[in-house]
């Protein structure tokens, strides 16, 4: 190959002072370790990137090998297997014998007792075949090693040498080992400040068995960026679906929150946490992931969690304490869930703690029986955004936010199991979206599948919610949108959709009970197996406007207006069902306008009621 003629080779060898042979006549000629820097260029450039090499050391004319990198290549042919080196600018260093480098054999001592001992290389760039690289190059000793073959073993002791005769330069690098010093002869007082780095430490040379208690303080910990990596010592968290990793991780938080706050960053891995986490203010437990998941555990990042089970009251499994306090990237599974028609109860996966701007997105919550709690404390400014589960019985409740909330990319659906029996229990218990007292709260973007309510709105003892809500989608829910109270500012929905696919007993699109709940929608679409779209029994204002109504039960209107007021405008009803709109004697002020009824019936017994331009 026409490449590969243009290589070359420059390099210079010496002899490391580390590792001697196991002959003892020998011990004073040659080590066992041979260091080689080389300088490889092709085609007069200079070679970056990982390379491949092999190495043997072969007599003068290269017939007779008295050693290669793995021992094959009898003759002095090419070894089998190679040793990966990176070359920086043309630049490489390895040492040959070194059995701690792949695919590398030591270098028996006896190779040396030959006259004439030469190194032979073969190199690829990994895309092209290997090439044998000319010359060979000859090892030669210097003068003082030849001075050392000759000095007999204590000849040269400590009081021979001269006060300062042997400083760091002159001590070639390797030469001094652990094995050459005695016990304690380096002690602190010896060492110069500053002159133990962290390039000077071989890898794994510090453990934590030799580290004196309390030796590492958090002042010591590297904390670049504001991160720490949970697996990292000190932690030590394994990930492997066994080992109890609460304490690796709450103390990692505990230490970023104590730096002003950073990201625990947990690897891919299997978490099991016996009790439960707090994420600390300013703090970010963060997984792999960085979009929202499906079917993801025992992938990535999977919290597992056990602590709780029977009981709806303890403590949830992660709480975000305080402002910033952040969960991304995570999955949360519960391992011991049962599938049956009453899964097992357990805590609040997550739960804001209290605190403005918590966060959690690109979670997964596969099975958590109560999934998010952002109701039991204040959380204000609140970012839910990107989660995606199974929550069992509560999806996300809301209460106590004071300043704009935002819930955003949310999908419900059986991504733990579609089985019967837990179909069953959703969608005669489980409520997708709890709303209270929250004020000019964001959502958009939502979906659930099977649950007895998509979206509840009611009044705690805070009071009820206000906001603007956007493409909001619930299907085979068994009530779509249920009201007993909001704030007189509304709830203003664009782009609602409600269908039901026989899941539940009563197939209600909007439910509004008794109350003061005021609703304004525009832009909406019910379908499916609904027995009835519209059932307002609240003493507030409805408006609704531009929907289709495709599918109901013919012995029921579409539109039941039993109470308080009501603006019904524009809307579109299915061909020749029965009624489309109906009011009652018991509502206040009501006026039907513009409406397409295409064969449908207005049954208006209100004594407020207009009616005008409605097309039969």
């Amino acid at each position: 190959m026409n490449r590969n003629r243009c290589l070359e080779l420059t390099g210079l060898l010496w002899l490391a002072l580390a590792g001697f042979g196991p002959a003892p006549a020998l011990n004073a000629q040659v080590p066992q370790v041979i260091s080689y820097q080389g300088r490889l260029t092709a085609a007069g450039a200079n070679f970056n990137g990982p390379a491949q090499f092999k190495f043997a050391l072969v007599n003068s004319n290269g017939a007779s090998m008295f050693w290669s990198n793995d021992g094959t290549g009898p003759g002095g042919t090419e070894p089998v297997h190679a040793v990966i080196e990176t070359v920086n600018q043309g630049l490489f260093s390895v040492l040959l014998g070194d059995a701690a480098t792949s695919n590398m054999l030591p270098i028996a001592a006896t190779v040396f007792t030959n006259a004439d001992v030469r190194l032979r290389i073969w190199f690829s760039d990994g895309t092209n075949d290997f090439t044998l690289l000319a010359p060979d190059q000859r090892l030669s000793a210097v003068g003082y090693a030849f001075m050392a073959a000759n000095l007999p073993d204590g000849a040269l002791t400590s009081s021979k040498l001269a006060s300062g005769a042997v400083s760091t330069r002159n001590i070639a690098p390797g030469a001094v080992t652990s094995v050459q010093l005695a016990d304690n002869s380096v002690t602190i007082s010896a060492l110069f400040n500053g002159a133990v780095t962290a390039p000077k430490l071989a890898a794994g040379a510090v453990t934590t068995a030799a580290l004196a208690d309390g030796s590492v303080t958090q002042a010591k910990l590297n904390f670049q960026l504001g991160y720490l990596n949970a697996q990292n010592p000190p932690y030590g968290a394994q990930g492997d679906g066994a080992a109890d990793d609460t304490g690796a991780i709450q103390a990692a938080l505990n230490d970023a929150a104590a730096k002003g706050g950073g990201i625990v960053f947990l690897p891919r891995g299997n978490y099991r946490i016996a009790t439960h986490l707090r994420v600390p203010a300013q703090t970010t437990l963060a997984g792999v992931w960085r979009a929202p998941t499906a079917s993801s555990q025992y992938q990535g990042t999977t919290l597992l969690a056990v602590e709780g089970a029977g009981s709806t009251s303890s403590i949830p499994f992660i709480t975000l304490q305080g402002n910033n306090s952040t969960l991304e990237g995570v999955t949360i599974y519960y391992p011991n869930q049962v599938i049956s028609n009453a899964p097992t109860p357990y805590p609040w996966a997550i739960r804001g703690g209290g605190g403005d701007n918590v966060t959690v997105q690109n979670v997964l919550l596969v099975n958590p029986y109560l999934g998010l709690d952002l109701a039991t404390y204040p959380s204000g400014r609140h970012l839910v955004r990107g989660v995606y589960g199974q929550p069992l019985l509560v999806g996300i409740a809301v209460d106590q936010c004071y300043d704009i909330g935002r819930i955003m990319d949310i999908h419900f659906w059986p991504f733990w199991t579609g089985d019967t029996r837990v179909q069953a229990f959703q969608s005669s218990r489980a409520v997708s979206f709890d709303f209270m007292r929250t004020d000019w709260e964001v959502v958009q973007d939502i979906f659930s599948w099977g649950y007895n309510i998509g979206a509840r709105f009611r009044a705690s003892t805070h009071g009820a919610m206000n906001g603007q809500m956007s493409n909001i989608n619930f299907d085979n829910v068994d009530i779509g949108l249920q009201l007993t109270d909001t704030q007189p500012y509304a709830v203003h929905i664009a782009n609602l959709n409600l269908a039901n696919a026989g899941g539940g007993t009563h197939h209600i699109g909007i439910q509004a009970l008794p109350g003061a709940s005021d609703l304004n929608v525009n832009g909406a679409s019910f379908w499916g197996d609904l027995r009835q779209p519209v059932s307002w029994g609240s003493q507030g204002l409805l408006t609704l406007s531009n929907a289709r109504f495709l599918a109901w039960d013919a012995s029921r209107p579409a539109v039941d207006i039993l109470a308080g007021r009501a603006l019904i405008q524009g809307n579109y009803f299915a061909d020749s069902i029965g009624t489309a709109i109906h009011v009652g004697p018991a509502t206040d002020r009501v006026m039907v306008l513009g409406n397409m009824l295409t064969g449908n019936i207005v049954s208006l017994s209100g004594p407020r009621t207009l009616s005008a331009n409605n097309q039969p």
